[in-house]
């Protein structure tokens, strides 16, 4: 497995901006003996990370330390896409009055996504006239994956009131944006976390996939980066991890993990997939991959985005749906 390979000035700045965030204490004699080692327990962003590592797991948003989708999972999410097609509220297809269903689940930063992305995609004159996106995220309540993944809990409730209110139905949806985390889980380390987190996460799709029968797709993004905040959930490392499990489970579906099966009879959930990947070091130091910085000034209580943070989150989700080959093909009018 590749090392992660960084100049020293790159290196410099990295242990500036992230030392404190350290999983491991590392003394000064090892740091001078081995910065290799040193780079392996810094938190980097999993798309900067690339081939690199993280205690020994290597980075990339996909398999390989990659950051785009390959092989058959590529062609099966492009074949899914192009099944994107209106339906009625029967679940039919239906080109006269059907849509297309897009909609947010999880907890409060994710429905604020979404209502900003839903207002840009109102203004872009080529979206696709079908699309319908609806925030059914619930910020005042609990939307943790394991409230997700139970099928009879309060916030299902409240995905159904919202989308009925919308005057649509559940047979509607077939995209969804999923930015939440594991609540109920205590665990705190490395690779401990976001193992748990991908296990509630592929509970919580099945789930998905019986209450929403036609959903085929679902994004996402992980989350940003927090600071200062008590809630352990909503203090790093669990945001930097929840971005690890967001991995770990595509990889299980890429691999045909059983519980994962998005296609054939056999199939048990719909297929996931990275949208635009939000998390960065927390610093001003933009990240090496797409320059993209969030740090703490664009965020009001350490946890929710200004409105200039969620601009600019929900301008690069839609810059991704506007240009991502395979995204573009349900969310723009062809």
């Amino acid at each position: 497995m590749k090392r992660y390979i960084v100049s020293a000035a790159s290196l410099f700045l990295a242990f500036l901006s992230c030392n404190k965030d350290q999983m491991n204490t590392v003394s000064s004699d090892d740091t001078k003996n081995n910065a290799v080692a040193l780079t392996d327990t810094v938190k980097v962003p999993l798309i900067d990370l690339g081939t690199g590592t993280y205690f020994g797991y290597t980075g990339g948003l996909y398999p390989g330390g990659v950051n785009s989708p390959s092989g058959q999972y590529k062609k099966d999410l492009k074949a899914f896409a192009v099944a994107i097609k209106p339906l009625s509220g029967s679940g039919i297809v239906d080109s006269t009055v059907g849509k297309i269903l897009f909609i947010s689940m999880g907890g409060s930063t994710g429905g604020r996504n979404m209502d900003s992305l839903k207002a840009k995609t109102l203004r872009y004159a080529k979206k696709n006239p079908y699309l319908k996106l609806i925030n059914a995220c619930n910020g005042g309540g609990d939307a943790s994956l394991q409230q997700i993944a139970a099928p009879n809990t309060d916030y299902w409730t409240h995905v159904s009131q919202v989308i009925l209110g919308a005057h649509s139905t559940l047979k509607q949806v077939q995209v969804v944006y999923l930015e939440s985390e594991d609540s109920l889980s205590t665990i705190l380390d490395f690779p401990a976390r976001p193992n748990q987190y991908k296990v509630d996460l592929e509970a919580a799709i099945r789930t998905c996939k019986v209450k929403l029968p036609n959903l085929k797709l679902v994004y996402v993004l992980g989350r940003t980066t927090t600071f200062g905040t008590t809630k352990t959930t909503n203090s790093e490392p669990c945001p930097y991890y929840n971005g690890w499990g967001d991995k770990f489970m595509i990889e299980d579906q890429i691999n045909g993990v059983p519980g994962t099966e998005y296609k054939g009879t056999n199939a048990v959930a719909p297929m996931v997939t990275w949208a635009f990947y939000q998390w960065t070091n927390g610093s001003t130091v933009p990240r090496t991959t797409d320059g993209f910085v969030f740090d703490e000034s664009l965020s009001y209580d350490g946890v929710h985005a200004t409105p200039e943070g969620q601009d600019s989150l929900s301008t690069r989700f839609q810059n991704f749906l506007i240009t991502d080959k395979i995204a573009n093909i349900w969310y723009k009018k062809h």
